[in-house]
């Protein structure tokens, strides 16, 4: 192969980053909001896309797409809690990215960044008017979250449903941030630039997993999406994943204030058809 040819390959690849990590995020994004047989179509194209990305070594879409293979294979294969699923995933992304010689270095999301005045002042703005938002679609619209208290909120004496649901907002938010944040919005911005059009894509995914969370529906997935814009602008201004994480703690709190003092209290928890549903694919919120 002449020089000009090999400098023609390696030109290529690059350039395949950016559709892939694309098609990936798309594919992430409809699993849940499809029929499950759709979701495995999904699931198997993302798999297609993951060998293609490893085979050219695309650097930005090689390890996005072995995170979203194993979230959803984990999902498809019954694992219920998402969190977990997220946390598990992370974990394997981080064992490829430090095992696997041409991706190493390629994980820069993963520190803490600045927590200034300006920082400080949109963590803050963001976590009250989501907190506004949560209040206002849970009062007003009075949503049927039976199966979110059967399984989030056990018959439990109120301390320690208090603390279970401190150390769930801080786990949840590290998953969450890690992997839409950090995971998704990182592989975006490296192939297609700092730019809207990966602050959106990432919020459309992080919106898609709420369809049967809190908020849920399509209303809650709008809402999400809004707060996944939100939580991208504080990481790109924060530099890292603190400040972001620090804004979706409270965020959780919330939520877990209005499960156990709002819903627990008022929401008949007979299994319902949104918890036979909610079982089938993202039992999250």
């Amino acid at each position: 192969m002449s020089i000009l040819q090999r400098q023609s390959v390696t030109h290529a690849v690059p350039k395949l980053d950016a559709p892939l990590v694309v098609s990936v995020t798309l594919l992430f994004t409809a699993a849940p909001l499809v029929p499950y047989n759709a979701a495995i179509g999904a699931a198997s194209g993302t798999a297609v896309l993951a060998v293609l990305a490893w085979y050219k070594r695309c650097r930005a879409a090689a390890p996005l797409s072995i995170f979203c293979v194993i979230c959803l294979g984990l999902v498809l294969s019954g694992v219920r809690y998402f969190p977990l699923v997220l946390g598990l995933s992370l974990l394997s992304y981080a064992g490829v990215v430090r095992g696997v010689p041409w991706l190493r270095g390629t994980a820069t999301w993963a520190q803490w960044g600045s927590f200034d005045a300006t920082v400080r002042f949109l963590s803050v703005a963001a976590w009250l008017l989501a907190a506004a938002a949560l209040f206002s679609w849970y009062l007003l619209l009075r949503p049927n979250v039976a199966d979110i208290v059967e399984t989030f909120v056990p018959d439990q004496p109120l301390g320690l449903l208090i603390a279970g649901g401190l150390i769930f907002s801080m786990l949840n938010a590290a998953v969450e941030e890690g992997a839409y944040r950090g995971v998704i919005l990182h592989a975006l911005d490296r192939s297609l630039g700092p730019g809207f059009a990966a602050l959106l894509l990432q919020a459309l995914a992080f919106g898609a997993i709420h369809i049967r969370g809190f908020p849920r529906g399509w209303l809650g997935i709008g809402l999400a999406c809004i707060y996944g814009l939100l939580m991208g602008l504080i990481r790109r201004r924060a530099g890292g994943m603190f400040a972001p994480w620090i804004a979706h703690v409270f965020t959780d709190i919330v939520i877990a204030g209005i499960l156990v003092f709002l819903a627990r209290p008022n929401q008949a928890l007979e299994p319902t058809q949104h918890l036979v549903d909610a079982y089938q694919f993202y039992a999250h919120f």
